[in-house]
């Protein structure tokens, strides 16, 4: 590891300050909407019974459950119709609640001016439980449109400091999500083909590598090995620490300004979940800086 004494310190923030001031700017002039940056889905939510597209809130439902999950199978069903279609639900799956709504006629007893009865218009409410086709065995659900390879080459300065890192977690190729999994050390990502620019591969790798750097053996950040609930304190700081990692070593590689967009939206949210603090970023950039240094295999000596 390559030791940098204060003086070479004092040359070196360079990068971070430009990053951070940028993603400061960003943010200053609105938020960007989030987006995932490799394609993941294979068509709407549907009932794999009735092949029908789900409508209503229940997309919302259904699509909130697989972006968090990872199932990448568009059909669901009901613990019913995975027996009739000679399957079952896998024991300890936990389901997914729907709604079913319609208009029922009934007869109000009144009658209009041609002394025609008039009808009352009662809406009927049901609530469901479906499951994702992934969730169940003996159930083969029909083929569906193979998620879209693109085509690029490796960026090789991106390459090296993910080969270059010291202490490195194991990196799979291959999940339907990307994701830093503390419990066993390791980094999964879904095949760098699935996205659209390799830009977007290395931001997001970088994003799940700056989360390993909070492991014991490396910078201990409690909050990364932590379990950690969506939107507490601990889980967005630790996401915030993760992006702006992910920018610096984007700013190191040379791939910022294909990025930078991006992160600063993602840091904005988690802005968000914690009432607005914009002082966060300085507090989390502090942090990413060590991780990416860490990364970067460069260590100071104050």
């Amino acid at each position: 590891m390559k030791v940098y004494s204060a003086a070479a310190r004092a040359e070196q923030p360079d990068v971070y300050q430009r990053i951070t001031s940028q993603i400061v700017e960003a943010l200053e002039r609105g938020v960007i909407p989030w987006r995932c940056p490799w394609d993941r889905y294979r068509g709407l939510p549907r009932n794999l019974t009735s092949g029908k597209e789900y409508r209503g809130v229940n997309v919302f439902l259904l699509s909130l459950v697989r972006h968090c999950t990872g199932f990448e199978s568009p059909y669901w069903l009901t613990y019913k119709q995975a027996q009739e279609r000679g399957g079952h639900v896998r024991k300890g799956e936990k389901g997914t609640g729907i709604v079913f709504w319609k208009w029922l006629e009934k007869d109000s007893g009144a009658t209009d001016d041609d002394g025609q009865p008039v009808s009352d218009r009662i809406p009927l409410l049901r609530q469901y439980t479906v499951f994702n086709a992934a969730q169940c065995d003996g159930i083969e659900p029909p083929a569906t449109a193979d998620v879209q390879r693109h085509e690029w080459e490796p960026l090789a300065e991106c390459e090296r400091i993910v080969a270059g890192m010291p202490d490195a977690p194991p990196i799979s190729e291959g999940s339907s999500r990307a994701c830093y999994i503390p419990s066993q050390d390791r980094v999964e990502m879904p095949h760098r083909h699935r996205f659209g620019q390799p830009e977007a591969f290395y931001s997001t790798l970088f994003h799940e590598l700056t989360h390993s750097t909070g492991h014991e053996r490396r910078l201990n950040r409690q909050a990364s090995d932590a379990p950690r609930m969506f939107g507490d304190p601990d889980y967005s700081r630790e996401e915030l620490v993760a992006e702006m990692g992910a920018a610096f070593l984007a700013g190191h590689a040379g791939i910022e300004s294909q990025t930078l967009d991006t992160s600063a939206a993602y840091v904005s949210g988690w802005i968000d979940v914690l009432k607005g603090d914009a002082r966060l970023v300085v507090t989390a950039a502090a942090q990413a800086q060590r991780a990416a240094d860490f990364i970067l295999n460069r260590r100071f000596d104050d």
